[in-house]
């Protein structure tokens, strides 16, 4: 967003006290309303987004599975822009960039793990949505506050666990595969079969993607519409997982995660890069050992994980051609036990360690490299949930973390060689239950140190800032849960308000006249939300939603009225109604994003989007496991919105961020078979469930 460009931003009023307010209002009204999963009276599936952490120490939780989605599900991104608390942000369509929000937060403030492994770290903190696989019988679960300390190193806005199909699984064999706009192909296939007579148990999974992805937006420059180029994609992802059974009543699980990817990458609608791509790959492995031990379990992992990534500009005209390569490596243990100390206290106190490194590899073009850097990290952290009563529940969880990074100089950046620190983070909780309602609240204290990408830049026009402080908060929350008993029909419901005081906020800043992205410690901001999620279903009918409004003040600006924090919507609400008949179930889904700015001095909204959808998915009379679906997203085919701008009326493109409109109306038909679930009951082993 250059400074030529400056006649084309619209004009953001100052909001008055009931557009403050009104997040508030509409969170409540939405509890009072319908949402859900169909599962009872012959409604085929059932998706609890909306679960309230069954232990104190765990703050509140949410889980979705890629089986139960009312949705047809095409990627991570789809699969977690459901969950109350969350906010998604694309930047094109089905698997181009996207990051996750929680709560307000940075994407670079939420820790994702894939089977119990960091995603994220020190070298990359946020991480693309699109990367993450997915196959039949993945679910996620979002730690929307607070997530045990035995995950491992905390973060401050939240927490995003993927969990692939795993070996305790049901036996079973599923393929899903779909055919959709813009050139859209996609198949997944997930098995997990007994091996032997002896116990073991073996998953193995493959999934693919590609498409053209090119799809025609309207350009605000030309007043037309255009093709967005350069927007395809292409990726394969394959999971084998192992489980052996060890010692008396233990497990032995061998993880191992291939992926490889392009993605393309076409820029802003200002700055289009239609000769730049991403080349990837992913290997991931983990061995994990589970025993029993009096009355819990002992389990220790071991991992390592390395991405490659090469970003190129292909030569046109009279550009030069640029190429960079880089890798991240990282390996890492933890341990720890699991049980009950006594009938009414469980415990689980873990440690682990981890070193991960950048290895900016080889550079053609202008410009110098980032520095290789390492972060060598440790901690320990106990989680403790004492039920009191037969009615109250408390916990505590608790961890101290320490990291010590250094950095090469051969670069000829002057940089620290050596810096690190100590970080103690933990929160107390606590459960009431009256009856059919449960009552929660958490507090605590979260911190996270900048990564490397924010201390020392990279090649795609961030600037080194090696001054950087770790970024802490204060946070609170309280809510309510009630459900209604099953029958006929069954109800639930659960509101949760929260709000987060943050010291030394790291935010990207635009530097210079060439508004290159800095990471800055804006110093203090506030922020306030709540969340609300409902659901009904019975006689055939499902209904669903969730909403959750946020109000944010970035207090360090020191400019006229405190404005909002950038990329942070007031309002985000998607909800989903259905009706099963027989085989078939039809749906109407709706995903409203609206009162977010793009700058930190909130002049520049980013466009509100209002995006319906529908879908209609038959099982197959005769034909035992087999479902076909067609899903049609973007439903009225919703590509512009109009401002009052500075020089009159100015339409703009929908999108989830400034200058990176959204595809229009899109089609998406699939078939999903599965094979007849094992009767069997999957014995209970010593694992630690994630």
């Amino acid at each position: 967003m250059g400074r030529a460009r400056a006649d084309r931003k619209p004009r953001a009023g100052s909001p008055g006290p009931w557009t403050r307010a009104y997040p508030l209002a509409a969170g409540l009204a939405t509890l009072l309303g319908y949402a859900a999963s169909a599962r009872a009276s012959g409604a085929g599936d059932a998706d609890e987004v909306l679960v309230l952490g069954s232990a104190p120490s765990s703050g509140f939780v949410s889980k979705a599975s890629v089986d139960d989605a009312p949705r047809e599900v095409t990627d991570a991104t789809s699969l977690v822009e459901s969950v109350p608390g969350v906010h998604v942000r694309r930047l094109g369509g089905d698997d181009g960039f996207a990051t996750l929000s929680i709560r307000g937060s940075t994407s670079s403030e939420v820790a994702i793990l894939f089977a119990g492994v960091p995603m994220t770290g020190a070298a990359d903190p946020s991480l693309d949505l699109s990367t993450l696989p997915l196959w039949p019988g993945a679910r996620i679960r979002v730690y929307r506050s607070f997530a045990p300390a035995a995950l491992g190193a905390g973060s401050l806005g939240g927490t995003l666990v993927l969990e692939p199909p795993r070996p305790s699984d049901p036996l079973r064999t599923e393929t899903w595969a779909a055919v959709g706009s813009f050139g859209e192909a996609r198949m997944r296939v997930a098995d997990v079969r007994a091996v032997g007579d002896g116990g073991a148990r073996l998953v193995t999974a493959l999934s693919a993607s590609r498409a053209d992805g090119d799809f025609s937006y309207y350009d605000p420059f030309h007043q037309d519409y255009t093709t967005r180029q350069n927007n395809g994609h292409a990726a394969a992802n394959g999971l084998v997982a192992l489980a052996l059974p060890a010692g008396a009543g233990g497990t032995l699980t061998v993880t191992t995660l291939l992926q490889a990817r392009d993605q393309h990458l076409p820029g802003s609608i200002g700055y289009p890069t239609p000769f730049t791509d991403l080349t990837s790959n992913r290997e991931l492995a983990s061995v994990e050992l589970s025993l029993p031990a009096g009355k819990g379990a002992w389990s220790a992992r071991a991992w390592g994980r390395r991405d490659e990534l090469r970003i190129e500009d292909k030569a046109c005209c009279t550009d030069a051609p640029t190429r960079s390569d880089g890798a991240i490596a990282g390996v890492g243990a933890s341990g720890g036990w699991r049980g009950k100390v006594v009938s009414r206290l469980t415990l689980e106190a873990r440690g682990d360690a981890s070193a991960e490194g950048y290895e900016p590899g080889i550079y053609v073009g202008t410009g110098g490299p980032p520095p290789n850097a390492t972060r060598a990290s440790a901690g320990a952290g106990l989680d403790a949930d004492w039920r009191a009563t037969s009615v109250w529940k408390v916990g505590a969880s608790g961890r101290i973390d320490t990291n010590a990074d250094h950095v090469d100089q051969d670069s000829g950046v002057v940089l620290p060689s050596l810096s690190g620190g100590t970080r103690p983070t933990g929160h107390l909780g606590s459960e009431l239950e009256i009856g059919p309602v449960v009552l929660a609240a958490h507090g605590g204290a979260i911190a996270r140190p900048p990564s490397f990408i924010e201390l020392y830049g990279n090649r795609s026009g961030v600037l080194p800032n090696p001054s950087l402080e770790e970024e802490s908060a204060w946070t609170v929350d309280a809510g309510v849960r009630a459900a209604s008993p099953r029958g006929r029909v069954h109800a639930q419901a659960e509101f949760a308000s929260f709000a987060t005081w943050a010291r030394d906020l790291i935010l990207f800043v635009p530097i210079g006249a060439a508004q290159k992205l800095q990471a800055t410690n804006i110093g203090r901001a506030r922020i306030y939300g709540i969340e609300a999620s409902a659901g009904v279903w019975g006689y055939g009918f499902d209904a669903r939603a969730s909403y959750t409004g946020l109000l944010t003040y970035n207090d360090a600006c020191g400019c006229a009225g405190i404005p909002p924090l950038p990329g942070r919507p007031a309002h985000d609400l998607v909800a989903d109604v259905g009706y099963t008949l027989g085989p078939a179930r039809v749906r109407y889904g709706l995903d409203a994003v609206a009162g977010m700015s793009a700058d930190l001095v909130g002049t520049i909204p980013v466009p509100a989007r209002i995006l319906s959808s529908t879908g209609v998915r038959v099982d197959v009379p005769g034909v035992r496991g087999l479902r076909v679906s067609l899903d049609v997203r973007n439903l009225f085919d919703a590509r512009t919105v109009a401002y009052a701008g500075f020089a009159g009326p100015d339409v703009l493109p929908i999108g989830d961020q400034y200058d990176y409109p959204l595809p229009g109306r899109s089609f998406l038909l699939a078939a999903r078979w599965t094979s007849a679930p094992s009767p069997e009951v999957t014995p209970q082993t010593a694992r630690s469930d994630l």
